[in-house]
């Protein structure tokens, strides 16, 4: 009894804490929390302001983790759950009925990415999702560092044009142009595997 307690006092890190999913030991929540709710917090808090919808959030990307690890395996869990934050901040500002307080740049970089990727509706939408997720990494690696970097903080952490530009300290048009470009490439990439907006 004495060692399971010393032993779950040690913070595993975060292919142990995937592991305690997988066994669905209730400590992967706590260690997921203690190593990554600041992580969530501030992703939950670029589409919330309230902090108590943003402590929410946490308890519902930590929810959604459980339901998902397993049988999914995540390859990076901080991306992983990023993902899981997004999606449960822009479900909580819906299920609110406060769409229309959604930041318009968040609605934006959304929109821009839907002209080009296909509907995930259908019934084999989680298999397709994986396969996209997959041709969008490897699209991105390929990718100059620049443009690389000016995608992932516009789809990936939403951050607007502006916000962009001061982070790379590139003019406003050359932020727009980089992403139309990788935008453009990624869109004939995908036509070219067979996905269709």
């Amino acid at each position: 009894m004495e060692r399971d307690r010393i032993t779950r006092d040690v913070s595993p890190d975060d292919g142990g804490i995937v592991r305690l999913f997988e066994a669905r030991d209730e400590e992967a929540l706590r260690q997921t929390e203690k190593a990554h709710g600041a992580l969530i917090r501030r992703v939950a808090a670029r589409f919330l302001g309230d902090a108590r919808d943003c402590e929410e959030v946490v308890s519902d990307v930590l929810l959604a983790a459980w339901n998902a690890i397993p049988p999914h395996r995540p390859d990076s869990l901080p991306a992983f759950l990023v993902t899981l934050a997004r999606r449960a901040a822009i479900s909580r500002l819906r299920a609110e009925n406060r769409a229309k307080d959604v930041p318009r740049e968040h609605l934006l970089a959304l929109e821009e990415l839907e002209e080009i990727l296909p509907d995930r509706g259908s019934p084999e939408g989680e298999v397709i999702a994986k396969e996209l997720a997959a041709s969008i990494s490897s699209f991105l690696k390929k990718q100059p560092a620049r443009r690389r970097a000016v995608f992932l903080y516009r789809y990936y952490a939403s951050c607007s044009v502006e916000e962009i530009s001061r982070r790379l300290s590139f003019g406003r048009s050359t932020v727009e142009k980089d992403l139309k470009k990788t935008r453009d490439a990624l869109k004939k990439q995908l036509e070219r595997e067979g996905y269709e907006a």
